[in-house]
């Protein structure tokens, strides 16, 4: 059975199929394994268990491929690798969109306000197909190609738009039938199959598996369930994928496998070896799930690769992000554990590149996901659009490609009007989507003015189109991410317009004013969010943290213990919680509490730097240096780096190591430019050396940050003194004596500047103050100064005469 295309107009490009075209047309296939990791790829292959991907390691080239770091969900990542956009260019940020009627369905693709590398190819008149990939429904209408929607099989965790019209699953509409004939039911998933992957008997195969003749109610917390939903997902877009590329030559053809990631948050907590907490049975059962479906990835890899000539036809591997393994698998005792879902993540995902053109033997170096689009289509010889956020990886490509093929640009590939949703009829609703994401708790996660009818819709989105509340809420952090305030307000307003009892979005709007310094219009939407919800973990939160920063720690403490007693399994919260023990004192509750957070989230770079804290406080110095370090190699730009640079700095200075604590002061000061004490840390070693022009260069800079901080100004303006540089060093001291009346070290070297200026009975006068003031330490400060030294007992004279 052919795929008719020749019935629906495409017989232009079809002529390439049958031998017309020119054989030096580039093509490339582009194959998404979400989750996939090379640490445990590595292992596999080194033991002959994946040769179709290690055939095209031998031939092509490899590396990482670095995740997004403001929204990893799937479905805003894979529109990334799509795109070649950050989400709050395209849009699309969560899992699911509002029905008029009140029903939710997965997220559209009418969603997304920017072209996919299928659109940009049809309109460059080429063709594409695109296979499973997430948010392709409705399945947009191409001149010259194939899309067969997400909703033609399931996503994570019982998640799926199966119940949705037929109509727009496929386009053309018209193959649909053939394409669903290929799309086995969960029914064809027996236990023969299932024993390969899990070690279970014949008997509770049939008493756990979904059969819809006995339940018609799919449950998202049932793993056979799942598995069959996953399998069977594989395995229809896999025959497809044969079928299509066996007999249609597509310029780029793209398939997406997520069941890599489904199977690795269910089962890799018991791959071996085993976790503390993980329960034996779950092993005995379990441990071999998720290798085994790495290597029946493999072999799915293999059949494609079976219609597919290399020497013709490119074919690119990516994942979105990794998955940690081993001892850094995060301690989760729930069978699904959705809430926890992002922690199991590494960062770098897998790239891997083979055929015509791609370099053999190459290692690719600092890719991200957002690469994949602008490289293919520089690849298929098609302009890569400035506004992109990704590069095109020349590394992966041979010289002589490049040498032929230059980069070509375009402004923009863009003028999505998005107009779809308008001529397609409505497509019904499937609460199956909600019912999984509820169970799996990604519902309900984490105003002033009523916003304008036309403020509902995201920029560029139309009239009539779908949206939800955390749409518009992760696009609202997004745009706070990127200091875009007034952005990320109009996105929140949106979503409280959808909701009016959002607590998160009251949430994400008390954000935006603590963003803006206005802490009592901070707290008061914190407060309206607990009072919408008052089991909000995020507004207990977040009133905890204001209470911690007001310095009332008592009532900040019982506020997180509030939060955890809800919800017991969330790092963050252990990661505040633990702030507020060790400010407060109680060195080994923090120590333990800290622990925690780790054990939930052991790449918390803040729950490392409390722990350097807590430690450095309890007289532990090594193993404070132990963790600031490791706080630091987890994120060196994240929000506590600059403090751990400088604590680290300091705990050397202190053990008499200048030269390593000012290589940290000073890496500190240029990467945080805004962070004062690494400055001020590092003018103070200057100092010492007398290196007056570095001294003076690092605290003006300080100064500029903060235009009163009181010891910046103060040695700023006694350095200036220092350096023969009188006059400049009245202003600051000045300041600081206005600002801060009992500071006698400001008042003393103004006396020195009033006696350079041969003032001297305003020079006495200050001085007789300073002495006031400081006492002993004020004369043996003034002593230093051979202007005013001399008068430095007299003061102290008078000082005392006045005191009696």
């Amino acid at each position: 059975m052919k795929l008719r295309f020749w019935a629906l107009g495409f017989t232009g490009w079809m002529l390439g199929a049958c031998g017309v075209e020119e054989p030096a047309r580039p093509r490339a296939v582009l194959i998404g394994v979400d989750s996939a990791d090379w640490m445990l790829i590595d292992q596999l292959v080194s033991a002959g268990d994946m040769p179709h991907l290690a055939g095209l390691q031998e031939r092509g080239v490899r590396g990482e491929l670095q995740t997004l770091t403001d929204i990893p969900l799937s479905p805003v990542v894979w529109t990334s690798v799509a795109t070649g956009k950050v989400p709050v260019k395209h849009g699309v940020t969560w899992f699911l969109v509002d029905e008029p009627d009140g029903t939710r369905v997965p997220v559209r693709s009418t969603n997304r306000r920017a072209e996919a590398l299928w659109t940009i190819l049809d309109r460059e008149g080429k063709s594409a197909c695109s296979v499973g990939w997430w948010a392709t429904y409705p399945a947009e209408a191409l001149e010259n190609g194939l899309i067969v929607s997400d909703a033609m099989g399931f996503h994570g965790f019982g998640s799926s738009a199966r119940g949705m019209s037929d109509d727009g699953k496929v386009s053309p509409a018209g193959l649909y039938p053939e394409i669903d004939a290929l799309m086995p039911t969960e029914q064809q998933i027996g236990s023969r199959f299932v024993q390969r992957f899990v070690d279970i008997s014949d008997a509770d195969f049939a008493v756990e598996r979904f059969d819809p003749a006995r339940s018609g109610a799919r449950n998202p917390l049932n793993p056979m369930h799942l598995f069959q939903q996953y399998a069977v997902t594989a395995q229809g877009y896999t025959a497809i994928a044969e079928k299509v590329l066996g007999e249609n030559g597509f310029d780029l053809f793209l398939v997406y496998y997520e069941q890599t990631d489904s199977f690795s948050h269910l089962f890799m907590k018991y791959d071996k070896p085993k976790l503390p907490w993980v329960d034996r049975r779950g092993v005995e059962r379990y441990s071999r799930t998720v290798r085994e479906w790495y290597r029946y990835q493999d072999e799915l890899l293999g059949r494609l690769l079976a219609k597919i000539d290399l020497e013709t036809t490119a074919v690119f591997v990516v994942s979105d992000h990794g998955f940690k393994t081993g001892d850094r698998r995060i301690r989760s005792e729930k069978t699904v554990d959705a809430q926890k879902a992002h922690l199991d993540h590494e960062t770098d995902g897998i790239f891997l590149a083979a055929g015509p053109g791609i370099r053999r033997g190459a290692r690719v170096t600092g890719a991200t996901v957002l690469d994949g689009a602008p490289t293919l289509l520089h690849y298929l010889d098609v302009p890569v659009g400035k506004d992109m956020d990704g590069r095109v990886l020349t590394e992966a490509l041979e010289p002589a490609l490049m040498q032929s093929r230059p980069i070509r640009y375009v402004a923009t590939h863009e003028s999505r009007g998005q107009a779809a949703e308008a001529t397609l009829a409505k497509q019904g609703g499937s609460n199956d989507w909600e019912d999984g994401l509820r169970a799996l708790g990604y519902m309900g996660a984490a105003s002033e003015g009523e916003p304008e009818e036309s403020d509902l819709k995201g920029e560029g989105e139309p009239a009539g189109s779908h949206s939800s509340p955390e749409i518009h809420n992760n696009l609202g952090r997004m745009h706070l991410g990127r200091g875009e305030i007034d952005q990320a307000l109009a996105e929140f307003r949106k979503a409280l317009a959808l909701d009016p009892n959002s607590a998160d979005a009251l949430l994400a709007i008390g954000s935006v004013f603590q963003a803006r310094g206005q802490v009592d219009l901070a707290t008061y939407q914190f407060e309206r969010a607990l009072a919408v919800d008052p089991n909000s973990i995020g507004a207990l939160a977040q009133l905890a943290g204001m209470k911690r920063d007001a310095g009332d720690l008592v009532e900040a403490a019982r506020l997180y213990r509030e939060a955890l007693a809800l919800n017991d399994a969330s790092p963050g919260l252990y990661v505040g919680f633990g702030d507020v023990l060790q400010r407060s004192g109680e060195l080994p509750s923090a120590e333990a509490v800290l622990r925690r957070a780790l054990e939930l989230d052991p790449d918390n770079a803040i729950a490392h730097y409390n722990l350097g804290v807590t430690y450095e406080k309890m007289g532990r110095s090594d193993e404070a240096v132990e963790m600031y370090e490791q706080s630091l190699e987890l994120g060196a730009d994240h929000s506590h780096a600059a403090f751990a640079m400088n604590n680290l700095g300091a705990i050397h200075r202190d053990r008499g190591d200048p030269e390593r604590a000012l290589t940290l002061f000073e890496g500190a000061a240029k990467r945080f430019p805004k962070h004062i004490e690494s400055r001020f840390n590092a003018a103070m070693i200057h100092l010492t050396a007398s290196r007056f022009g570095k001294v003076i260069s690092l605290l003006e800079e300080a100064a500029a940050v903060d235009p009163s901080h009181e010891l910046v100004h103060q040695q700023l303006g006694l350095t200036y003194l220092f350096a023969d540089r009188t006059e400049d060093a009245y202003r600051p001291l000045l300041l600081v004596r206005r600002r801060y009346p009992a500071n006698w070290r400001a008042t003393v070297g103004l006396a020195v500047v009033q006696a350079a200026r041969r003032e001297t009975a305003d020079a006495k006068l200050l001085l007789k103050e300073a002495v006031s003031l400081g006492g002993a330490d004020a004369r043996a400060f003034a002593a230093r100064f051979p202007r005013v030294s001399a008068w430095v007992e007299a003061a102290a004279d008078q000082s005392a005469t006045s005191s009696r």
